[in-house]
């Protein structure tokens, strides 16, 4: 396209370009405005990104900067996790801010099995009767006692035992019922309080 010369502006200062302009989605720019303001500035080295660049969490990064905060590992084309605006890797991410095993009380680095509200360790999430590992999706685990036991140490309780135990984690399971319907009661009672105290303040203003 063909401009006038003093058409020829910078679409941020609007200032008149000469022939070491920028061009970025068809628009126009000096050379200050675009490294300063256009184009993205990496988050590592502080500098403009001419060419691709990465993005998460509201920054960009240069692709050889966008490493792992802790161990520096490269980060362009793998699995990231990001904490406080920081990048890192899916190991040490797990191994800071994971969260931890019900056993171990550890930060897992690996992937955590969740199960009777605990958390464990692949590793550690074992039979409280025969130490057998148990598979998440391929054992049948049984709750005692807020323990996990296989089916094959479950069955060696007594039966008057394993009544009172399912009868206690009835009981358990009721009682946690009847705490969320109470909490819940409240939080609707507090919302539709404070709901009546704004109207009232609207229709004393008015």
């Amino acid at each position: 396209e063909s401009y006038h010369p003093y058409h020829f502006s910078c679409q941020n200062c609007y200032k008149p370009l000469d022939n070491k302009y920028k061009e970025k989605d068809n628009q126009f720019y000096c050379q200050l405005c675009f490294d300063t303001v256009i184009q993205d500035v990496c988050a590592a080295c502080k500098k403009a990104i001419d060419g691709r660049a990465i993005k998460a969490a509201s920054k960009a990064w240069c692709p050889e900067h966008f490493l792992c905060y802790q161990c520096e590992r490269p980060l362009s084309g793998d699995k990231f996790m990001l904490n406080e605006g920081k990048p890192y890797c899916q190991y040490h991410y797990m191994k800071m801010f994971g969260v931890r095993c019900f056993y171990c009380d550890n930060r897992s680095s690996m992937q955590v099995i969740k199960v009777l509200n605990k958390n464990y360790c692949e590793n550690h999430f074992f039979c409280t009767g025969c130490d057998t590992l148990l598979e998440e999706k391929k054992s049948k685990v049984i709750e005692m006692d807020m323990k996990p036991y296989c089916r094959h140490c479950y069955d060696k309780f007594p039966s008057d035992m394993r009544r009172k135990l399912l009868d206690s984690a009835n009981m358990t399971a009721k009682s946690k019922k009847a705490t969320m319907k109470k909490d819940k009661k409240r939080q609707h009672e507090e919302t539709e309080k404070k709901r009546r105290n704004l109207l009232r303040s609207i229709t004393e203003r008015s």
